[in-house]
């Protein structure tokens, strides 16, 4: 695949979102069939395509990315021959030679899902965009959908709120934002949240709100222990009091813990 062809085929699958990573050799010393400059790009959905020298070495750095799906980006040594030593990786290969590979995510790893599209979800999405989280807003009142929410959100999907696993990918880097117009609606949504797999979970609201929701949820069986996992109120208390006051509270927040900063 020509260079042209490459990048034309990255730039249709990163249009889409689609998670996707980029693998370059950046250094080579002894003999090796790699050679700096060479690049591969994995998805988990796609077949791989690109060039690593082909072999032992772009089969592990394809299983690798697939296993882990690494975050950000990092520089990795491997070793062409099984008796390597100060590498991260060796191989069976018999070349003898050495290689390091750069890779990095080029998607936006974090997902971030709104569950609420007013005022405050359209401008926690905004400022999000604009901090590198992939944005997904989703509402269940249709003329709310209707509206362009280009500038707040790469997605916005009209959707009941009953059943959200058809709309909301619950994963280790997946973050859920709860600010419906409803407290019911917040308990009900919540409610399918907690014993999901999450980076973030937070909801919107007033201690004595979020006191009632959570003896309701704890009425239907759910532990103290599940209910701390919920970030609430939520954002950092800075007195926020506008939409946008009470999206950087909570964006502060997202940023911190996806920096691993306690606040």
């Amino acid at each position: 695949m020509d260079n042209n062809s490459y990048y034309a085929k990255l730039a249709e699958l990163l249009a889409t979102h689609t998670d996707i990573w980029q693998a370059s050799i950046v250094e080579e010393s002894g003999s090796s069939p790699a050679k700096s400059g060479m690049k591969l790009a994995v998805s988990l959905t796609h077949a791989p395509f690109g060039n690593l020298g082909g072999g032992e070495l772009e089969h592990k750095v394809i299983a690798y990315i697939r296993e882990t799906k690494p975050l950000g980006a990092k520089l990795y040594s491997f070793a062409l021959s099984p008796d390597g030593s100060k590498v991260d990786f060796q191989t069976s290969m018999i070349c003898g030679g050495q290689v390091k590979v750069f890779i990095e995510a080029l998607h936006l790893p974090y997902q971030l899902y709104i569950i609420g599209a007013g005022h405050c979800g359209r401008a926690l999405g905004q400022l999000a965009k604009l901090c590198g989280f992939h944005v997904c807003l989703i509402d269940n009142r249709e003329e709310i959908i209707a509206e362009d929410f280009s500038q707040y959100a790469h997605k916005a999907v009209l959707h009941d709120y009953s059943d959200l696993t058809q709309v909301i990918n619950f994963s280790p880097t997946a973050l859920v934002v709860i600010m419906t117009h409803g407290h019911l609606h917040d308990k009900e949504v919540l409610e399918q949240c907690l014993r999901k797999p999450l980076f973030y979970l937070g909801m919107i609201g007033s201690k004595t709100k979020v006191a009632q929701t959570f003896t309701n949820l704890m009425a239907k069986g759910f532990t103290e222990m599940e209910l701390k996992k919920c970030h609430a109120p939520i954002g950092l208390a800075i007195g926020s009091q506008t939409p946008y006051e009470i999206a950087v509270s909570i964006l502060a927040q997202l940023i911190a813990l996806r920096y691993n900063k306690e606040v």
